[in-house]
């Protein structure tokens, strides 16, 4: 075997190791694409889950609020009734405490709703922080190779 033969093979060799390293990086590129792609989707779901528990304690609360405006007409019109009638009548009091078991709800769903958001809030912020780690490393390794 000649010199050239030796020559052939080690540019063969030397080739076949900066494909490997092409290789090596497009494939690490690749996982932090995909990584930073997965991250993404999670911040965006994560996002739907707050606007979709904020959504469902708005309408509790809507609905809350509507019954503590009925109770409360149920109670005026006892009172007109009363007043008419010269007497106080019984079912007032079960009136009173469903009037103000509405306020102890609405007060209980706004209190659950921000603790659940508190928590998806927090979920947000991890993954975004992770997001924001893998474009960064995408970022530097986009540019190591100029």
């Amino acid at each position: 075997m000649g010199i050239e033969s030796y020559l052939g093979l080690t540019q063969t060799s030397e080739r076949q190791d900066d494909s490997d390293s092409r290789g090596h990086d497009t494939a690490l590129e690749s996982l932090i694409h995909r990584k930073s792609g997965i991250l993404n989707r999670k911040l965006e779901i994560l996002a739907a889950e707050i606007w979709w528990r904020l959504h469902i304690a708005t309408k509790n609360v809507q609905n809350l609020d509507e019954e503590h405006e009925r109770i409360g007409g149920m109670l005026q019109r006892l009172d007109r009734a009363a007043n008419y009638q010269l007497r106080e009548h019984q079912e007032k009091g079960v009136l009173y405490r469903a009037w103000l078991d509405t306020e102890t709800q609405q007060r209980s769903e706004e209190v659950e709703c921000w603790r659940d958001v508190v928590h998806v809030m927090r979920d947000f912020l991890y993954t975004w922080d992770a997001h924001q780690q893998a474009q960064s490393k995408a970022m530097f390794l986009d540019h190591v190779g100029d």
